[in-house]
């Protein structure tokens, strides 16, 4: 009888551990399939330009809604403009395998409306918050996110993935009359494979709403034997993608991550140079090449600023055309629209297309193209941009020499006489808010407050109202992690340039250029030493010329070329020479 009893109880034993051995090693396949497709997710995000030219970082792809695309392959659109869409996960766009869970079932996906790749955002950066909620198992407390006076909107979530696990009762996973996924098997209907957990009467299969930055409500409440409510049926379990995730941990590794937006070099560089910031600047430039009707050369002004408190309608901040100038503004963001000034200074180029600035013209292709574009429309509520009283819409024309002299110029780390700067403020600092308010769409008043974005003297010096020749503004490139680029006139010529030391004074740059210049006799290049050697004072004046970032490097290196030192009968180095004689 005991050895009987004994037998009985250890067959029980092993029946039970085999049990329990092959429920974690289903678990443990769930938790490599969710960790898996959370890293695919966001690589997509994070490498989103190099298979999309003309896009931005961090878009993620459709859920397979219905199979329409084929099984596996994100829909090309989904719902409507940050509208939060689930469905399965286009495992086959991820270029991943059908990923199933420990129960056989492929995994679902639910991604938030302002993250999702079409159709997009208006403001996809590295402050934008997702729209998904995700509740813990007590469906009260808050895994991402949270609500009402627990709200964290930084930590609401990008992405939810789901392991939806065996079928439940009620549920109905029978194969889709209309495009099977005859590899996953069952069907698109999101009920049958999500669950609602009864304690806290979160529906996953429900949960995404269709209004425009509403927000959507998911449950990690593990499976029906942990939860309180004995009815209770649940057995999805889920993986949790945020913004931080997409840009902190992946995106911002990238070496080219930045430069795609403050790439000091010029654009005209190849391969691809020059960020946006620094086309911006160049825009900027082109603006007071066009000024008076006709065309004054001698007229260097550049527009008003966009208000940093935006109140116009739509997205507030990711609404483009509310970024316009204002009469008398000298700091604030940079405008994109500039009316009043074009205006002022006679822009008939402007004028002539509703006042936009940033276009071609008065950019050229190679300022201002469709990834120059889509980060400026994305990353536009970072863009400040002030203006120095002498060279603001409402100062003489012709421009003097003496500009500074007359009116206000803007200092920058003690160096002055700059014509403007534009600023692009880094990622947020401690302290900083760009969008706590509970309400997602870009309207947030923390977005109106320059010191969320800029530090140091640069928050103080672009709200600076009415700024005067006694007390011009101070700004810093070493203030916080903010990167300032200046524009700069030319002595010589008076021909604004981009400068992006705004530490070097024009006059090194003039002096240098003028002394290499001064190498030309007639047709002669007297840089050129013997048959093939280059004199060593040439090579250092043009040296010195490119690491000054001097406007006039390119024709520098052009003077000192092969071509330009047997002589300057080819036009590109009698062109070289005329543009180091304006340095």
């Amino acid at each position: 009888m005991l050895g009987l009893l004994a037998l009985i109880a250890a067959l029980f034993v092993a029946g039970f551990a085999g049990s329990l051995i092959r429920r974690n090693e289903a678990d443990q396949r769930t938790a490599n399939a969710l960790a898996q497709a959370k890293e695919a997710l966001i690589g997509y995000a994070a490498n989103y330009p190099d298979e999309h030219p003309g896009r931005v970082f961090g878009y993620l792809p459709c859920p397979d809604r219905d199979g329409g695309t084929g099984e596996g392959t994100a829909d090309t659109a989904c719902g409507g403009e940050d509208v939060t869409v689930i469905g399965r996960l286009p495992w086959r766009t991820l270029e991943l395998p059908p990923l199933r869970d420990g129960d056989g079932e492929c995994l679902w996906y639910a991604v938030s409306g302002n993250f999702k790749n079409n159709p997009s955002t208006d403001l996809m950066n590295w402050d934008t918050n997702g729209l998904i909620i995700i509740m813990a198992p007590n469906g009260s407390n808050f895994v991402a996110g949270g609500s009402g006076s627990t709200a964290i909107p930084t930590r609401r979530a990008a992405a939810v993935i789901f392991a939806p696990g065996a079928i439940l009762t009620g549920q109905d996973r029978s194969l889709a009359a209309i495009d099977p996924p005859t590899t996953c098997g069952g069907n698109y209907k999101a009920a049958n494979y999500l669950d609602t957990d009864a304690t806290s009467a979160i529906n996953n299969a429900s949960a995404a709403s269709a209004t425009k930055n509403a927000l959507s409500k998911f449950i990690a409440a593990f499976n029906s034997n942990r939860t309180a409510a004995a009815a209770n049926l649940f057995d999805d379990r889920l993986i949790v993608i945020t913004a931080d995730d997409i840009f902190l941990r992946r995106a911002q590794l990238r070496s080219d991550f930045l430069p795609y937006l403050n790439d000091p070099n010029p654009p005209q560089s190849k391969p691809r140079t020059g960020g946006m910031l620094r086309r911006a600047a160049e825009c900027l430039v082109g603006y007071s090449q066009e000024n008076g009707s006709p065309i004054n050369p001698q007229d260097r002004r550049l527009p008003w600023a966009a208000p940093i408190v935006l109140s116009n309608t739509g997205t507030v901040y990711g609404t483009a055309t509310n970024y316009a100038d204002s009469a008398l503004r000298y700091s604030g963001r940079l405008p994109f629209r500039v009316s009043a000034s074009a205006s002022a200074t006679g822009n008939s180029t402007v004028q002539g297309a509703g006042g936009q600035l940033l276009r071609e013209p008065p950019c050229p292709d190679q300022y201002w193209d469709t990834t120059t574009d889509a980060f400026w429309g994305n990353w536009k509520e970072q863009v400040f941009y002030a203006v120095a009283r002498a060279y603001a819409p409402d100062s003489p024309s012709p421009t003097p020499a003496d500009a500074c002299t007359q009116r206000e110029c803007i200092t920058v780390d003690g160096v002055s006489g700059f014509a403007a700067v534009v600023i692009l403020a880094g990622i947020k600092q401690a302290g900083q808010s760009r969008n706590i308010d509970v309400n997602p769409a870009y309207t947030s008043a923390d977005k109106s407050n320059a010191a969320n974005y800029l530090e140091g003297v640069n928050a103080t010096a672009i709200l600076q109202s009415n700024p005067s020749l006694e007390a011009p503004r101070q700004f810093s490139k070493v203030a916080g992690n903010d990167t300032v680029m200046c524009i700069s006139a030319s002595p010589a010529s008076g021909l604004l340039y981009v400068d992006p030391t705004c530490s070097t004074p024009a006059s090194t740059c003039t002096s240098n250029a003028n002394s290499l210049a001064a190498y030309k006799s007639g047709n002669t290049n007297n840089c050129k030493l013997g048959t093939k050697s280059l004199l060593a004072a040439c090579q250092n004046l043009a040296a010195m010329i490119s690491s000054n970032n001097c406007s006039c490097k390119k024709s520098a290196n052009d003077f000192i070329s092969k071509k330009c030192l047997d002589g300057f009968a080819d036009p590109k180095c009698q062109g070289a020479y005329t543009s180091l004689a304006a340095c």
